[in-house]
């Protein structure tokens, strides 16, 4: 086989990136639970409209066969970098919320979970206690 003739050595530095590659993979889309748990404290129940105006507006919008409603939201990116270049700022935190039909959320998934601004979870710093 191929990769027999290949030393040890040489395949072992070939796989070095490749784990590194995945072990970002994981800090970027971690499944945390505690995490969704601040989330799910601060969000489910709370009506789609309140939820909207306090955090920001949904990117895209789906009406679902059993008359809920999901959307796609992503944090605001408002911070800007000076002289000229607009740059925003990726710390951001994505979620996937399904509204009833009362207009209450029913859930709101944790999509995606960016490195926050002083913590390693841009949603947790979101929706804490504040």
């Amino acid at each position: 086989m191929f990769l027999e003739r290949i030393p040890v050595p040489v395949r072992a530095a070939a796989a070095l990136p490749l784990l590194v590659a995945l072990a970002a993979c994981g800090t970027l889309f971690k499944k945390d639970e505690a995490v969704q748990a601040v989330v799910n404290r601060r969000a489910i129940g709370m009506a789609a409209g309140e939820f909207f105006d306090q955090f920001g507006t949904w990117r895209q919008r789906t009406e679902l066969l059993d008359a809920t409603t999901e959307f796609s939201w992503t944090s605001a990116t408002a911070s800007r970098t000076a002289a000229g270049y607009v740059s925003l700022d990726d710390r951001t935190c994505t979620l996937r919320i399904v509204v009833a039909k009362n207009g209450r959320i029913a859930t709101a998934d944790v999509v995606f979970d960016n490195q926050g601004r002083v913590s390693t979870s841009r949603c947790a710093e979101l929706f804490g206690t504040r």
